[in-house]
């Protein structure tokens, strides 16, 4: 007689059971918090402009009026994280502001450990899928929670949406296919790039039907023609959809259809700076898991991961491949790592599969170690540099140059090793009985060292930056704002190629609302203007009313100067000078084609537009090699003085010369030149033929402008008339 016991029914969990059952993961989001967060504070400044400066612009517009705007201009919408930094920049200190910007970022890319949980127990149990929660938190572009950028949202929600479209594959109610469809609706507006987002949940249903037993079993009676006739629909379609992408993407137009090579190359080079700091076995072991390893079970939470994690490194594969050679062609050549980190959950769940199972497909295991080799030989490590922004992946390396001298050989060797190693520690199991269980744990342990090691380097590179530009701006940051009480001011600048010391300005005070060049270089973001100067008392076009300018160098505005603030610019420190503006808005002189250093490359002049009593008087003129002692060129210089005449384009230009002085300059020479001025308006113009490029002469220099001499220009009174 068969005897048949009951099976007791599992105790209702507690409320206090599923808190407990939460604290691991709980305690890893607050540790890792605790970590950046003492990052957050040590970065001093926003340095990545004009990145930081547009996000700022467009969230305090937002919190102050609730429409973005930069400069005061309105601007389209860009991301919906400017709605959610609005609220901080309500607090009236700015420093107090901006430390709660930098730890609400904090929170939201540390909060990805929940998402990135919710994946990996999809397909693997409690401890690994911490394992993947943990490392996915402690990449190393998870250092751009101390920047005000878009990635820290951008990474919380892309995993949060890959989460929410496996779910919806795995338990497919009308709860989990709805959040998934509104997140991937919504990933767009979290960030542009997100736009991959909705075609990954495209993908990933497209194979899963492939995969599906009522589509094998149709294509088990595919013939020949039936192949070719899929086939040339496949390619028709991809055509298609190529075609309007490229109508909708001048990106993607350039790229796809004049630079595929280049395509191939850099979207290869952002995957190697991926697998570098992700630590390389997390990578091999990832694509690996794309394969069902022998005797492994068919379920239905592995296939889905497994469409899931290829359909996501196709689409932003394909982005950043994209992304990174438009930006080639259009700007300059970069390793964009940095459109590549959403994939970083996924390959950690694909590691954890193998730490849970011990088990790779042998052909999957080669395939994926021969690309990431492939990505390990042909990567530049950038090691040159302190710090590659888009790539952080490449800090370890970075950091390992600056302090143990590693060199990029070296580095190429420790990287094949490693992969080697990496291969050798995901065969073991297969080899080794016993032990295994350590030996996991060990991997585990390592790959988050890794990670958070790479992660270290990169914010400590970040922070050593910020400290370079707190030391340029000079401490109170806020020096305008508390002079001007938060008036509305002016920027009025020249020789603005290198802008970084008036973002960080127009950052730390938000009463500067405008930016102008006398010379056409300001640069955005948002509005700047070149203002016509074709009054001859000096007045200014487009005066906007506001009560006070910020003047450079070289300029002077009529009015009462009521602060002046010391910053680096060249090497030394140089004066900006914040003017009550005496209406309305005009120059009584200006200097243009000067650097902040003081070195003139071809050309520049100084505008007299009035004196003191309309009295004519003098101009003592400088031009001095003397900080230039490398190799000897030769300079011919031309001092010319006159009248100054407004042109056509009303700008202010030399009439007929008065005086003119010609001479050379050589290294480690200064030569003055006094002038008498034809009257109280009057213009001279220096000219030095041929220029210099230090870096040319000496390769240790690093300065690349074409560079003539410093020069300087002084207004000097009229003589007094001798005593008989």
């Amino acid at each position: 007689m068969a005897v048949v016991t009951a099976r007791r029914a599992p105790a209702e969990q507690t409320l206090v059971d599923r808190f407990l059952a939460a604290v691991p993961l709980l305690s890893v989001f607050v540790w890792l918090a605790i970590v950046f967060m003492i990052q957050a504070w040590a970065h001093k400044t926003p340095w990545l402009f004009g990145d930081e400066l547009e996000l700022t612009q467009l969230s305090r517009a937002i919190a102050d009026t609730g429409h973005a705007a930069r400069r005061g201009a309105p601007y389209s919408f860009t991301t919906l994280w400017t709605y959610v930094l609005a609220p901080a920049w309500l607090i009236d200190n700015l420093h107090a502001a901006y430390a709660t910007v930098k730890y609400l970022t904090v929170i939201v890319m540390t909060a990805t450990v929940f998402p990135a949980y919710g994946i990996a127990r999809l397909a693997v149990g409690r401890r690994p899928a911490l394992f993947v929660a943990t490392a996915s938190a402690a990449i190393p572009a998870v250092a751009y929670s101390s920047m005000i950028v878009e990635e820290p949202a951008a990474y919380l929600f892309s995993t949060f949406a890959l989460f929410l479209i496996l779910r919806a594959f795995v338990t497919p109610s009308r709860w989990w296919i709805g959040g998934a469809v509104l997140a991937s609706l919504i990933a767009p507006l979290v960030r542009g790039e997100l736009a991959v987002i909705p075609a990954v949940f495209l993908l990933t249903g497209t194979f899963l039907f492939w995969r599906s037993e009522y589509f094998t079993a149709w294509r088990r009676s595919w013939g020949a023609w039936d192949w070719t006739g899929f086939v040339t629909l496949v390619v028709g379609v991809a055509v298609i959809v190529s075609a309007v992408l490229g109508h909708r993407s001048l990106e993607w137009n350039y790229s796809t259809r004049l630079y595929k090579d280049r395509m191939l190359d850099l979207g290869l080079n952002a995957a190697g700076a991926l697998t570098i700091g992700l630590g390389v076995l997390p990578v091999v072991a990832g694509l690996a898991s794309l394969w069902r390893a022998p005797g492994e079970p068919v379920t239905r939470e592995l296939r889905s991961f497994r469409s899931v994690l290829l359909a996501a490194i196709i689409g932003f594969g394909l982005y950043t491949a994209v992304k990174a050679t438009y930006v080639s062609i259009t700007f300059a050549t970069y390793t964009y790592e940095r459109n590549l980190i959403y994939l970083a959950p996924l390959l950690f769940t694909g590691t954890a599969l193998w730490l849970e199972r011990r088990r790779l497909h042998p052909i999957a295991l080669g395939a994926s170690t021969a690309f990431v080799l492939l990505l390990i030989l042909t990567t530049p490590y950038e090691m040159g540099q302190d710090l590659s922004y888009n790539a952080p992946g490449l800090a370890i390396l970075q950091q390992a140059n600056r302090y143990l001298q590693l060199d990029p050989t070296g580095a190429k060797i420790g990287l094949v090793a490693l992969l080697c190693f990496s291969v050798a520690l995901l065969l073991a199991p297969r080899f080794v009985g016993r032990g295994t269980r350590w030996l996991v744990l060990a991997i585990a342990a390592a790959v988050l060292a890794w990670n958070l090691t790479a992660e270290l380097s990169f914010a400590s590179a970040s922070n050593r930056t910020s400290d370079r530009f707190v030391e340029n701006l000079r401490a109170p940051f806020t020096w305008v704002d508390d002079a001007t009480g938060g008036a509305p001011t002016l920027y009025l600048g020249q020789q603005m190629s290198d802008q970084n010391g008036e973002w960080l300005l127009e950052f730390w005070n938000r009463s500067i609302k405008a930016v102008w060049s006398l010379d056409g270089t300001a640069q955005g973001p948002g509005p700047f203007l070149t203002p016509d100067q074709g009054a001859s008392n000096g007045a200014l076009s487009h005066d906007p009313g506001y009560p006070y300018v910020v003047e450079e160098q070289g300029i002077e505005v009529v009015g009462k100067t009521v602060a002046t603030h010391l910053h680096r610019a060249g090497g030394g420190l140089e004066p900006w000078r914040l003017v009550k503006i005496a209406p309305p808005l005009r120059l009584r002189g200006s200097v243009t084609g000067v650097y902040s250093d003081g070195w003139m490359s071809l050309f520049s002049a100084y505008t007299r537009y009035s004196t003191e009593g309309n009295k004519p008087g003098r101009i003592r003129v400088i031009v001095s090699r003397a900080p230039w002692g490398g190799t000897n060129v030769t300079g011919h210089v031309t001092v010319a003085i006159g009248p100054m005449v407004v042109g056509d384009d009303k700008q202010p230009h030399l009439g007929k010369a008065t005086d003119v002085k010609r001479f050379d300059i050589h290294s480690k020479e200064v030569k003055p030149v006094v002038l008498k001025a034809p009257g109280p308006r009057f213009r001279v113009e220096v000219t030095i033929t041929p220029t210099f490029v230090p870096h040319d002469l000496d390769p240790g220099s690093g300065d690349r402008r074409k560079l003539g001499a410093k020069v300087s220009y002084i207004f000097l009174p009229p003589r007094k008339a001798a005593h008989k």
